[in-house]
C-alpha cells in the first residue's frame, strides 16, 4: 500500500489512530534513511520468486511498521534470551528492530530468495551503522520445512500465509512445546484466523493491542 493511500485510509479510524498512523509512516522513512535500508516498498504476490503452488498460500510482502513494533514490545515483558523468530521476514525490518530491542538471537524465515537477498543486504547495512550484539540470521526456507529445536522463545508474524498453512504452523509450535517445554510467546499482527487458537490448551491469549492501523494478538505458553 502506498504511503498516501495508507494515510488516507488511516483517517477513517478517528483522530487518535490517524495521528498514530501518520507518525508511523514518517518513522518508517526515518528508519530506512538512517540505516540505509530498503524495507518500505511492498511486493505483490505475483512478483515474488516462489512457485505457483506457494503463491496460492502466501500473502504479499507488507512489513509491520517500525512504530507499531516498538509499541507492542513496550507492552510486553519478553525475555531477551532465546531466539526471536520472524516468520515471513521479507526484507528484514522486524529482524533489525528486534536486534535494536536487544534480543540475543534473531532469525528471519523467508520463502522468497530475492527477499532473502534484500534482507541480508539490509542486515549488513544495519550492522555498519548500528552497534548491536545480537546475532541476526536470514534463513531462506518454506515455513513447513523449518525444524524447531526448542530454542525459539518468540514467534512474530504479520499474516504471511493462508489458513491451511497457519493451521499447520500452529501444529508445529504445539509439537515443539510438547517436545521442548518452555515459555513461548506468539505475536501476530493482523491475525485473520483467531478461531484457530480459541480455547487452545497450550497457547493462551494474553493481549489484544491496537495501535494505528495494527491489531496485535499475543499468545503465551508458560512451561
Amino acid at each position: 500500500m502506498a504511503a498516501t493511500e495508507f494515510v488516507k485510509r488511516a483517517f477513517t479510524k478517528g483522530p487518535s489512530n490517524s495521528l498514530q498512523s501518520v507518525l508511523s509512516v514518517v518513522d518508517d522513512y526515518v528508519f530506512d534513511r538512517r540505516h540505509q535500508l530498503d524495507t518500505r516498498s511492498e511486493v505483490a504476490i505475483n512478483d515474488l520468486d516462489i512457485s505457483d503452488e506457494d503463491k496460492q498460500h502466501a500473502d504479499k510482502y507488507k512489513p509491520t511498521r517500525a512504530r507499531y513494533f516498538r509499541k507492542i514490545m513496550a507492552k510486553l515483558d519478553l525475555p531477551r534470551e532465546g531466539v526471536f523468530v520472524d516468520v515471513g521476514c521479507g526484507k528484514g525490518r522486524i529482524l533489525l528492530l528486534a536486534a535494536e530491542h536487544g534480543f540475543d538471537q534473531v532469525v528471519g524465515l523467508e520463502i522468497s530468495p530475492s527477499l532473502c537477498e534484500i534482507a541480508e543486504r539490509n542486515v549488513a547495512n544495519f550492522r555498519e551503522n548500528t552497534p548491536t550484539a545480537s546475532s541476526i540470521e536470514v534463513v531462506c526456507t518454506n515455513i513447513l520445512d523449518y525444524q524447531m529445536d526448542g530454542s525459539e522463545t518468540v514467534f512474530f508474524l504479520y499474516s504471511p500465509f493462508d489458513q491451511p498453512v497457519t493451521k499447520t504452523f500452529l501444529k508445529m509450535i504445539r509439537q515443539s512445546l510438547n517436545d521442548h517445554p518452555r515459555d513461548l510467546w506468539l505475536i501476530i499482527d493482523e491475525f485473520r484466523f483467531p478461531e484457530l487458537l480459541e480455547d487452545d490448551e497450550l497457547l493462551k491469549q494474553s493481549l489484544v493491542y491496537e495501535y494505528g492501523s495494527a491489531i496485535f494478538h499475543v499468545y503465551h505458553h508458560l512451561s
